[in-house]
């Protein structure tokens, strides 16, 4: 009798479809340089809105509304943080998608954002609650934080929903210290002491729609035990005290660190990170084997490069349409 045959893994399945000009795939992104054209309107993007009970005492939070405010260190030395973050530090960081010229990558990147978001529209059962997106890699320099930031500032400008970047890499030079918010509390300040509201923390940019939420203060030297409350447990009260926003979150790769495979079950999708002719596909394999808690899992093909004018820039504007 003959065997049945095997199914196949599920990189095997996606790399088939890649294979197929998938349009989850992206360009190698250009050298870093500013935006050409500037956003027009009043920053914005603060998370707003009601409150969800705290889950200790059953009773509703009473923190501020969320305003910008410029933050110190906890002992109230060195250089303050910015109080909002302004275009010039989003480009240099990485930001291309946003402004009024239509460029191959931003054109790829408002394809990637509408596959993805009408797959995490399929909620889970339960309370209302934000969306929770995880971007990831299998190893380190493959762009995931670069994708992070596209994604984030494509929602935030194209499908202009209140969207915030999470920084939950705790690794010196992540997103936070290249935006020049190093200095301010977050993410793990939070996870640390119940006396600090997330809503206080959340830093508006100059992109409307757009905020951040910075890793914390002092993250590289992180250690095991330094919060008294897990990270899964901050992400998913800020999903409930948002349940209007889209949450990217950036944590690192796969293979370096076990914090994707604890965020997994948590968030509603993972964008997977795939560097193009670099990343093995053992590598990938192993890095979804460890993130296969999460009921959705987008492989996103990086650093593709054109060799057709069959892609998007092959046709000149006069103008442009948002």
């Amino acid at each position: 009798m003959n065997n049945p045959p095997k199914p196949s893994h599920l990189v095997e399945r996606a790399a088939e479809k890649l294979s197929a000009a998938s349009d989850l795939s992206l360009s190698a992104p250009p050298a870093h340089r500013p935006v050409a054209d500037t956003v027009q309107g009043t920053p914005q993007g603060t998370p707003h809105g009601g409150r969800a009970p705290d889950e200790a005492t059953g009773q509703p939070f009473e923190g501020k509304a969320p305003e910008a405010k410029i933050a110190r260190g906890a002992d109230n030395t060195g250089d303050l943080a910015p109080a909002i973050v302004d275009l010039a530090a989003l480009s240099t960081a990485g930001l291309v998608v946003v402004g009024n010229l239509r460029t191959r990558i931003s054109e790829e990147y408002r394809i990637a954002v509408s596959r993805i978001l009408r797959e995490a529209r399929s909620r889970r059962p339960g309370p209302p609650m934000g969306e929770l997106l995880m971007v990831t890699s299998a190893r380190p320099g493959e762009g995931k934080s670069f994708t992070a930031l596209n994604l984030a500032g494509a929602i935030a400008h194209n499908v202009m929903r209140p969207t915030v970047l999470v920084d939950v890499d705790f690794k010196k030079k992540s997103i936070t210290y290249q935006l020049g918010l190093s200095n301010r509390l977050g993410l793990l300040d939070v996870a640390a002491t119940s006396k600090l509201q997330i809503e206080d923390l959340i830093v508006p940019t100059e992109v409307e729609n757009l905020s951040i939420l910075p890793v914390g203060r002092d993250a590289g030297e992180v250690r095991d035990g330094v919060a008294r409350r897990p990270i899964s447990q901050v992400i998913e009260r800020m999903a409930r005290l948002f349940p209007d926003h889209i949450f990217i979150l950036d944590l690192p790769p796969c293979l370096s660190t076990s914090d994707p495979s604890t965020l997994a079950p948590v968030v509603n999708e993972v964008i997977m990170v795939v560097e193009a002719e670099r990343t093995q596909r053992n590598e990938v394999e192993a890095a979804i084997d460890l993130i296969k808690l999460c009921p959705k899992i987008t492989l996103l093909l990086n650093k593709i490069q054109a060799t057709t004018k069959n892609t998007f820039g092959a046709y000149d504007y006069y103008g442009s349409y948002s």
